[in-house]
């Protein structure tokens, strides 16, 4: 539901012009979320027709200004840019909560495989020691695993290794060659 104050400045605001506003304004109740609340202003100062609307959602403030000859004109500019304005929201807030939401499952399928393996070695006999293959880094800054994740996915290196912001226990996350992950963590010493 859409509630719309119109102010008029210098001009009568008719039912007409009250009428389309409230048309152009439906197709911004259509795009954000929850009750909207419009402030709309209209004026006429010597041959210039000026809309100003001002729209409050629940998803935040949007406000736009157009000015041109021809009243309706105006408005319906203005009630195009809040709708980009919308969309634009819109596509923000899908976007940034994608990408949040991607990793989750594919954690919590390392942390179930983790904990498969580790009741597999205790059923195993003790491996042979593991060798050197090379050098690097390891980054005492505590993070969440997901963290690891997406520095691994942000750097260059086949393996991250970091202390666990949880336990601060030593740990490391790699790739495997079909782009799974594999996650290893260290017991106390």
């Amino acid at each position: 539901m859409i509630h719309v104050d119109i102010t008029g400045r210098h001009i009568n605001v008719t039912p007409a012009i009250r009428e389309f506003t409230m048309e152009k304004l439906s197709k911004l109740e259509r795009l954000l979320d929850g009750p909207l609340e419009a402030h709309v202003v209209l004026g006429i100062e010597k041959h210039r027709h000026v809309a100003e609307i001002q729209v409050k959602s629940r998803n935040g403030i949007f406000t736009g200004h157009h000015v041109t000859e021809d009243l309706y004109a105006s408005i319906g500019d203005v009630a195009d840019k809040l709708e980009r304005q919308a969309v634009k929201h819109k596509e923000k807030l899908h976007a940034h909560k994608h990408r949040r939401g991607h990793r989750q499952p594919e954690i919590a399928a390392v942390i179930a495989a983790n904990a498969a393996a580790e009741v597999a070695v205790d059923a195993e006999p003790e491996p042979p020691a593991p060798r050197g293959v090379g050098r690097g880094r390891f980054c005492s800054k505590p993070m969440t695993l997901e963290d690891a994740v997406i520095q691994l996915d942000l750097g260059e290196v086949p393996l991250v290794m970091f202390e666990q912001a949880e336990s601060g226990r030593a740990a490391a996350i790699s790739r495997t060659a079909d782009g799974d992950l594999y996650f290893v963590e260290f017991p106390d010493s």
